[in-house]
């Protein structure tokens, strides 16, 4: 399996065909597909990979069957092809999950509007399932009778209730670990990546992009980052850095959000509207009910990720329109997944998340040897960084095609989830149960012998970091020494499938703390620190 190691001196002593600054999904996946051409490449990311909006996420790889509504075919199309491309490279994180939505008189709600958007579907995506595994394969959609979908989603509204449309999506089981697995992959290809580490300014030579310059979060230590060809890939920053490279225009953003509830949930996944016709979607996870996306109703700032009790308030109100049987309170949700997107205004003067990614080369704003990636859709991120890195071979005069689609992420070498589950139970046996043995298989795929390894060299990691988790010490030791795990929040929420339903509670935390402090030797107020900065990424949380 490959692994990571935070190497600043490479950094900024080495020369790179490309810096990609940004570790979201489109900025690793960029990294991965540039690295695995043969490029020389670094990338920064000012938080940790995967921190922003990327992790924000209604944990699910849709097929694009909503852009009908527009009559974007090629969108549709896109996300088709990348969902299929998910289900080939990273087949141990993802599992098929059917969503309802119930049809009214309304036209566009209607069972004619789903009949025809199921024959443009199946004609558009009459691939989805070549080359995807038997237990991935996804079934054509279908229309319901009222007293199906009745049955299915007994507490939908009924008024005007005509039946309903059955189709099938994939779950992610862990978006973070599939994020972090483009992290992982471009690190295996040579890229020099480093989390926690800001782009603070691009430098510009002689009208030219030579890199930039960065600045070390962890140490407050500035250094040049040289690089041939620059990709803003930043998110939130995307815009400042736009501006520094010579292209200034109205960059506007708002929050999206996801609810993860303590509510149990089973079945479908259900699609209903809010009283404005806004879509939302309450989706089974883990037991458990996540409802979004919401997208807050007024622009905001690129650094306003907090979630003020206002917006809590708000996205409540507009669940429970959506589905009023849940009478969702605050005390009920258990992490607020928020993220900063690119928006746009709709015909009616909404604002919304912007439609389509943008590609700009700065060359035509007299700053040549830089690319700005403007991104919006997770599904598509590893199609659109493809795109990206076609544009920055063709700067760079050596085209070379790409082959992320077809090369398994780190872990997804094995296929079938049984054989996967076997193979971990064979070589875990003796020493993990078997509930630890599947958490195993289901978090890392094929790549489960690392973290195994650290377990049989000190037999004491093998133990659970808390009695009731099937999580054990051995991962916590895995991450910090071969995932880039450097706070504590890194590992607990990105890490470990530890804290993406909640806080973990006080003994696991303290037993990661305690585990991060030996490798990393922290001292007790390092540790209380991170821990009550792991606190306070739940705070949003507590909001009455």
């Amino acid at each position: 399996m490959p692994s990571m190691h935070r190497d600043l001196k490479r950094l900024s002593s080495d020369s790179f065909d490309l810096l990609v600054i940004g570790g979201g999904i489109h900025g690793l996946a960029a990294a991965y597909d540039a690295a695995q051409r043969g490029f020389s490449v670094a990338l920064v990311e000012r938080g940790d990979f995967g921190s922003g909006a990327s992790f924000n996420h209604l944990k699910t790889i849709h097929g694009g069957l909503r852009y009908l509504q527009t009559g974007d075919l090629k969108r549709m199309r896109e996300s088709i092809l990348e969902r299929r491309t998910l289900a080939r490279i990273a087949p141990h994180l993802l599992v098929p999950l059917p969503f309802l939505m119930p049809t009214y008189r309304k036209p566009t709600r209607s069972r004619l509007a789903m009949w025809v958007a199921f024959r443009a579907d199946a004609l558009v995506g009459s691939d989805r399932n070549d080359g995807v595994t038997p237990r991935l394969r996804l079934p054509a959609g279908r229309l319901l009778s009222r007293a199906e979908c009745l049955a299915a989603f007994p507490d939908v509204r009924r008024k005007g209730l005509t039946g309903g449309a059955l189709w099938h999506d994939y779950q992610v089981r862990n978006t973070d670990r599939l994020t972090l697995a483009f992290a992982l992959a471009a690190a295996g290809a040579g890229a020099c990546v480093a989390n926690h580490v800001e782009a603070v300014t691009p430098l510009i030579e002689n009208g030219r992009a030579a890199g930039a310059r960065v600045r070390d979060a962890l140490t407050g230590e500035s250094f040049d980052v040289r690089a041939r060809i620059t990709l803003n890939a930043a998110g939130a920053a995307t815009g400042r850095l736009m501006a520094a490279l010579g292209r200034h225009e109205p960059y506007p953003l708002i929050k999206a959000m996801n609810l993860v509830t303590r509510r149990s949930f089973a079945g479908p996944a259900l699609a209903s509207s809010t009283d404005d016709g806004r879509m939302l979607f309450l989706v089974p996870w883990e037991g458990r009910a996540v409802a979004g996306t919401s997208h807050a109703p007024e622009p905001c700032g690129p650094d306003e990720s907090a979630v003020s009790g206002r917006e809590m308030e708000w996205f409540i109100g507009q669940v429970n329109e959506a589905f009023p049987a849940l009478r969702l309170a605050p005390a009920d949700v258990t992490l607020v997944h928020r993220g900063i997107v690119p928006a746009a205004r709709s015909r009616k003067g909404e604002w919304g998340l912007e439609g389509h990614f943008r590609l700009r080369d700065h060359a035509i704003d007299g700053v040549d040897g830089a690319v700005s990636l403007v991104a919006v859709k997770y599904t598509t991120g590893r199609g659109v960084a493809e795109a990206a890195v076609d544009l920055v071979t063709r700067k760079l005069g050596r085209r070379v095609p790409s082959r992320t689609a077809q090369v398994p992420l780190p872990g997804g070498e094995v296929a079938d989830l049984d054989v996967l589950q076997g193979l971990v139970r064979r070589d875990a046996s003796g020493l993990l149960d078997d509930e630890v043995a599947a958490q195993l298989a289901l978090t890392y795929g094929s790549a489960y012998a690392a973290p195994l390894q650290v377990a049989r060299e000190v037999p004491a990691l093998a133990a659970r970091l808390a009695p009731d988790l099937s999580v054990i010490a051995a991962q916590a030791v895995h991450a910090v020494r071969d995932e880039m795990a450097l706070t504590l929040t890194d590992l607990v929420t990105r890490r470990l499938p530890l804290g993406s339903a909640g806080h973990p509670g006080e003994a696991a935390a303290r037993a990661c703390a305690g585990l991060m402090a030996g490798e990393l030797g922290w001292d007790e107020a390092r540790i209380e620190r991170e821990l009550q900065a792991l606190t306070d990424f739940y705070a949003p949380v507590a909001v009455s």
